[in-house]
């Protein structure tokens, strides 16, 4: 674990990247729309608070709303891509959570979704800190599209916390392991082979995955806070996996810092941390998002979410990110969250997340939606 004087000496670090970031900012805060038209998929109201999507090859679109202080009618359905019908999955007896229950076949709070190359679509449950984990941990939940029946269920018993936030997955079909993103306590990423069900907790409160403290989300001028007052810091959130699943990219939420480490480094349990921590590669500074996504390109695309745009980033010869703005749509979009790529469209879940969760008084710009962007050959 990481000394508050190592956080400290991250500025510095990262003293070159912030100009990067800067100049990056000043080309998203243009007012006009840039890009692809963003296609409306599903609209919902405030009893379904989107967060995460998954789309599958064939277009079947699914999504969650995660509890909190709220909690959705339901947490996972199917939209209908044409009627925009909506039903519970995988079933509605899977969407009444009783907290007495064994925390198997019901959902808790279901923070995000993946379909995997071989079209299977993975839950992540990451249960909440109010209940006891001990008997409803965090879970992820493997499903067969053709039957929508469970192929397999893994918990993290043991694994995580209540103190900690398992927030996003990707699964790597080539070597049978998924990864995950810890975005509470100090930051962390989350290993499972697939294979023996044996997960660990890596990069714990490393420099990659415990947000710079000098650095805030900002709303406008304001300085992100909890409804409590507290300042917002959210710590390894986004993540992505390389179309040939070599590397891994993550990054906090709360500051502008991109990373990247080999599968194969996270896949070897005979690494001290500090081995690992050393096979991490630091892309320099872009727009602060949350959710990415990378496409058969090795685009990666990100939600900036202080200029609600969605930007395109490359890496360049040197290893550092180039940054483009691919949508932008002020009329529309908000707060870019969960992403999908299927049939050549990126789809966006916009959560409004600052409009709803934060003190920071925003007015609704508009309903939770799912867009789509038609992405370029």
């Amino acid at each position: 674990m990481r000394t508050m004087l190592a956080r400290a000496s991250i500025s510095v670090f990262l003293a070159a990247g912030m100009l990067a970031a800067a100049q990056d900012s000043c080309e998203a805060q243009g007012s006009g729309r840039v890009g692809p038209p963003l296609e409306a998929v599903k609209t919902f109201g405030d009893d379904f608070r989107l967060v995460g999507i998954g789309v599958s090859a064939k277009g079947r679109v699914f999504a969650t709303a995660p509890s909190s202080d709220v909690r959705s009618h339901f947490s996972m359905v199917e939209v209908d891509p044409k009627t925009g019908a909506i039903t519970p999955y995988p079933d509605a007896a899977w969407n009444k959570f009783n907290e007495q229950g064994d925390g198997r076949s019901e959902w808790i709070s279901v923070q995000a979704l993946w379909v995997d190359r071989l079209d299977h679509l993975w839950a992540l449950d990451s249960s909440l800190s109010k209940v006891d984990q001990r008997r409803l941990p965090p879970k992820l939940v493997e499903f067969d599209l053709s039957s929508n029946r469970v192929i397999r269920q893994y918990d993290f018993n043991g694994v995580v916390s209540a103190k900690d936030s398992l927030n996003d997955v990707r699964v790597d079909t080539v070597h049978d392991y998924a990864y995950l993103t810890n975005a509470g306590n100090e930051g962390s990423l989350v290993v499972l082979d697939l294979k023996t069900g044996v997960a660990r907790q890596v990069l714990v409160g490393d420099r990659s995955t415990f947000a710079d403290p000098s650095q805030h989300l900002m709303i406008g001028n304001e300085v992100a806070l909890r409804p409590d007052g507290s300042v917002r810091a959210t710590q390894a959130d986004g993540i992505a996996l390389s179309p040939d699943a070599q590397w891994l990219y993550y990054r906090p939420l709360t500051d502008h810092n991109y990373w990247r480490v080999p599968t194969s480094a996270l896949r070897d349990a005979k690494l001290s941390e500090a081995e690992l921590a050393g096979k991490v590669d630091y892309l320099g500074s872009a727009a602060l998002s949350g959710g990415l996504i990378m496409d058969r390109n090795g685009t990666l695309y990100a939600g900036d979410l202080e200029h609600r745009t969605v930007v395109a980033l490359t890496l360049t010869a040197d290893r550092k990110l180039h940054s483009r703005i691919f949508v932008r749509d002020p009329s529309k979009l908000s707060w870019a969250d969960g992403f999908a790529i299927s049939g050549g469209y990126l789809y966006i879940a916009d959560s409004h997340l600052w409009e709803v969760a934060f003190k920071n008084s925003l007015p609704r710009s508009g309903p939770f939606t799912i867009f789509k962007a038609k992405l370029p050959h």
